[in-house]
């Protein structure tokens, strides 16, 4: 009886460190998105635009989960955007409003690239971005 006493506290502690174990550890991708940053500067490349497919930059700065930067569209022109980044979404809007008002939103992938939508005058498109690397 004794044993078979012991044996039960052996298991029930097992089971209850075990039990700890898996909560203190992070879940699947919530350290690498605590973590991620996306201070940089991009290649954008939009598809479904009125004028084809486009490559713009973008150039961000991230301050916990604040986000603001410029957008460089085909035309020349650099449009100031602000926004946030948070549980691995971006979302960007041009400071502009009215009909030249353009927002942003995308996930950060586990490669790092972003993935997302842009939505304008001229329509709603798709976009990915990939870092600028220094060389």
């Amino acid at each position: 009886m004794t044993r078979t006493i012991a044996l039960a506290v052996i298991a029930l502690s097992v089971l209850v460190t075990a039990r700890v174990a898996v909560a203190a550890a992070p879940q699947h991708g919530q350290a690498e998105q605590k973590s991620a940053n996306v201070t940089g500067r991009w290649t954008m490349s939009v598809k479904g635009s009125p004028h084809g497919d486009v490559t713009m930059g973008l150039e961000l700065t991230q301050e916990g989960k604040k986000v603001s930067g410029t957008f460089a569209t085909p035309h020349g022109d650099d449009l100031q955007v602000t926004g946030e980044f948070a549980e691995g979404t971006l979302t960007l809007a041009t400071a502009s409003g009215g009909e030249s008002k353009i927002s942003m939103t995308a996930k950060l992938k586990e490669d790092g690239t972003l993935d997302g939508y842009l939505s304008s005058q001229m329509g709603d498109m798709t976009w990915t971005a990939r870092r600028v690397t220094r060389k």
